[in-house]
């Protein structure tokens, strides 16, 4: 059962990256309730954070971006992902926060760290820190992949702050959107 899963889970990411080589990913842009977004997240990785012997804690929201919903929900989805897999007995907390104009959408957590030379390296293809015998089960080193990609797609920015042995910030910033 698990090798189907992460089986389905790796065919389910390549699709994902062809569509958006091939670029018919065509987003559907509109007003998205984070708190929504964030429900999804805690329903959908509650369970993995246990599993890994994680904390994962959302702050509330009431705020509203302008986004592709779902798109936004696979950024963030992929970023809390892959913050519970390389967090070991820790922490990892969003939240939704107005910083000059714009909302950032921040995953935290106190995870290892990255060291400064890695951070543009993360968000390449194949690209996995912490795994040079290349471990399928660890996934195939696509999610940042994709997050950058939605991110340009979206033309959302995708920022990163970590420090080796303090943890990394991920952030997603989207525009601000009136309540629907």
């Amino acid at each position: 059962e698990d090798t189907v899963q992460v089986i389905d889970s790796m065919l389910g990411t390549l699709l994902d990256i062809s569509k958006l080589d091939a670029g018919v990913l065509q987003p559907n842009v509109g007003p998205v309730q984070i708190s929504k977004l964030f429900n999804q997240l805690e329903a959908e990785l509650q369970p993995v954070a246990r599993e890994s012997g994680n904390q994962l804690r959302i702050r509330p929201s009431r705020l509203w971006g302008h986004s592709d919903p779902c798109l936004l929900l696979r950024m963030l989805g992929n970023l809390v992902a892959n913050a519970l897999k390389f967090t070991q007995g820790g922490r990892v907390l969003i939240e939704a926060r107005v910083r000059v104009g714009e909302l950032c959408l921040e995953v935290y957590d106190t995870g290892p760290g990255i060291p400064a030379e890695q951070h543009e390296e993360i968000f390449q293809e194949f690209h996995q820190l912490g795994n040079p015998h290349r471990d399928r089960r660890q996934g195939l080193g696509l999610g940042l992949a994709i997050v950058r990609r939605l991110g340009l797609l979206l033309d959302h920015a995708v920022e990163i702050r970590s420090r080796p042995g303090h943890g990394s910030r991920l952030s997603v910033r989207v525009p601000l959107a009136a309540p629907n």
